[in-house]
């Protein structure tokens, strides 16, 4: 893996009459390190250090590092409609090892320091957002809550390693506090649920005004995968009858269903704000539109959902807190911005349930709020953090620098499902005959082509004697934006301090 020069040495690139001499803050940039996704907000209005809600330029993207032979590793934006400029390897999963001793060993071979691909990840995005600001912007990113101590110690370091001190790191509990409080306003008695419901699991903390009390309380059983995964259901099984006889298995029709997929996730975030949404089927012949309503996205969701309240009560009572005390619910995630998610829970806990028009954006938003601030954004290190040079180049990925560091890239390898897909009720345009059996077959063969994007990677210990969590990365010569991956945490659901 190629390192990129340090912020500073880009910097120095700038042309002479566009750098700030003084070098005084242009805005800040919040990050946001997810398992599913990463999230920028550049914030560039300058001076002041008032506590406000910014009004920054947002951009996702997916949780996939491409490390490409002879350059710097970078990531795919969401929604870019576009391949990746560079064939390389694809490495998912990472997030969720940072601070785990057992180093994450590629499908060629090579083992790689999960928090230093994390803090790479960081530097890309840093460089990526670069063209928004005029100078080097203060810059805050948040780390998952449910991360142990030693996780945050070790991104700390790779940071540090990297010519990273600059990038200060916060809570995302208290990113996403910190954003709420400054556009709905928080309860100044009680406590605060913080539901957090990302792209791979649900996270579900306590907080006093803007300040987490206690302990997370994680699960990988619930998310917008999930979610995802029932839409996908539920239009296969609509359409059995016409595709009885296509092979969904066949290589061809994985770009199919992977853009199937996706289609189904753009219905989910449509269904946020409107009653119904229109899914375009293209498999093999079968040319369809499947519109969906969202009182069929709650049927489809609806057990899931009342299961993750059991989750808030589990969290209510690790920490030792009457439910009777909690007096507002805050929603992050991209997932919870499904309206159930909001009925469900305000039901369960009596109180009113806050969020932003875009959940999936509020930590990164607090984030950058925070760095602007000042208030929490100084790094987890003791060493106070030197400002953060940042150039002023157009608001595009620039290109990564050579490295004579090899990379080898591998083709994809196809592997048995996990957790195979099974039929759900429908309401496509077609009306389904009595084959339950092949509509369960056809459902679930379509799950295992879809799995074929992924490929199991066994990780290596350093110490031999140290378990192995199971790892799922992804390997392609040319990697697509829409390919989906999965990870598999070792314990579905834990306590962390």
């Amino acid at each position: 893996m190629a390192d990129d020069p340090s912020v500073q040495e880009i910097y120095k690139r700038k042309p002479p009459a566009t750098i700030n001499r003084e070098v005084s803050m242009s805005g800040s940039l919040g990050i946001k390190i997810g398992t599913a996704d990463f999230v920028t907000a550049a914030d560039a209005a300058s001076g002041g250090s008032e506590r406000r809600a910014p009004r920054p330029q947002t951009t996702q993207h997916r949780a996939m590092l491409i490390m490409t032979q002879g350059m710097a590793p970078t990531l795919s934006p969401i929604g870019s409609g576009t391949r990746p400029a560079h064939m390389g390897l694809v490495v998912t999963g990472f997030v969720d090892r940072v601070g785990d001793p057992i180093d994450l060993v590629a499908a060629d071979g090579s083992a790689h320091r999960p928090e230093k691909l994390v803090a790479s990840a960081v530097q890309y995005l840093t460089r990526y957002s670069a063209g928004a600001f005029a100078g080097p912007p203060t810059i805050a990113a948040t780390y998952p809550s449910y991360w142990q101590p030693q996780g945050v110690q070790a991104l700390r370091e790779a940071l540090d390693r990297m010519d990273m001190a600059g990038v200060a790191l916060v809570d995302e509990v208290g990113s996403i506090l910190a954003r709420v409080e400054s556009t709905r306003g928080l309860p100044s008695d009680g406590a605060v649920v913080v539901y957090d419901l990302g792209g791979n699991g649900l996270s579900v903390s306590m907080a006093r005004g803007t300040e987490q009390i206690g302990r997370t309380v994680r699960s990988a059983e619930f998310g917008g995968k999930h979610i995802d995964d029932a839409i996908l259901r539920h239009v296969l099984r609509g359409l059995a009858g016409e595709l009885a006889d296509i092979d969904l298995a066949a290589p061809a029709m994985l770009a199919p269903l992977n853009e199937l997929r996706q289609r189904g996730q753009q219905a989910k975030e449509t269904l946020s704000t409107e009653t119904a949404a229109v899914i375009e089927v293209e498999l093999g012949p079968v040319r369809h539109d499947v519109r969906l309503v969202r009182s069929e996205l709650e049927d489809l969701i609806r057990e899931q959902v009342v299961e993750s309240a059991g989750l808030v009560r589990e969290a209510l009572r690790t920490n030792d807190i009457d439910a009777g005390d909690v007096r507002a619910v805050v929603l992050a995630g991209g997932a919870s911005a499904t309206p159930l998610v909001a009925e469900v829970l305000s039901a369960e806990l009596h109180v009113p349930v806050l969020a932003e028009p875009d959940p999936g954006l509020t930590s990164a938003n607090g984030a950058a709020l925070l760095a602007r601030s000042s208030l929490s954004a100084a790094p987890s290190a003791p060493v106070p953090p030197p400002p953060m040079p940042t150039p002023a180049t157009p608001p595009q990925a620039p290109e990564p620098p050579r490295s004579d560091e090899p990379v080898a890239s591998t083709p994809p390898v196809a592997v048995a499902s996990a957790d195979p897909v099974a039929p759900e009720s429908t309401g496509g345009r077609k009306k389904v005959g009595s084959r339950r059996r092949k509509q369960a077959l056809l459902a679930a063969a379509a799950t295992a082509t879809l799995a074929a994007v992924t490929v199991g990677i066994v990780t290596h210990t350093v110490p031999k004697t140290e378990p192995q969590p199971a790892v799922t990365e992804q390997v392609t010569d040319t990697p697509s934006p829409a390919a989906t991956t999965t990870t598999q945490l070792p314990y579905p659901t834990r306590h962390v301090s």
